[in-house]
């Protein structure tokens, strides 16, 4: 017959809580969902950056952050990335971007800043 082990109710509680512990950390894997949430957008879509997105179908859009008033940014800066992604003009889209100082910067036109 087996000897009885004594165990005080602290030496319980260490067991028990460490065992739960490591139950908890094992089993809870909440890296697990945004790891897969991070894969599943990066097959969506590809951002090199933040004013240049590229998608599944080869489309590829540009954020532009200042203002078209007659100087073509609209036209050169799709024009430029066109031939150096050696893509199709249709292809390209052009989007104003949208406010977010700490994304895109002063977003802004005047004096040569266009």
């Amino acid at each position: 017959m087996a000897e009885k082990t004594v165990i005080n109710r602290r030496d319980f509680l260490k067991v028990v809580s460490t065992t739960g512990a490591g139950l908890i950390i094992g089993f809870h894997l909440p890296f697990k969902n945004k790891l897969r949430a991070a894969t599943l957008q990066a097959a969506i879509q590809f951002k090199p950056n933040a004013w240049i997105t590229v998608h599944p179908d080869n489309m590829v859009t540009i954020a532009v952050a200042e203002s078209e008033m007659g100087q073509g940014v609209w036209t050169s800066l799709p024009m430029i990335i066109a031939e150096e992604m050696e893509l199709d003009w249709s292809k390209i889209q052009v989007i104003q971007a949208p406010v977010d100082k700490d994304r895109f910067g002063k977003q802004g036109t005047g004096g040569s800043a266009s």
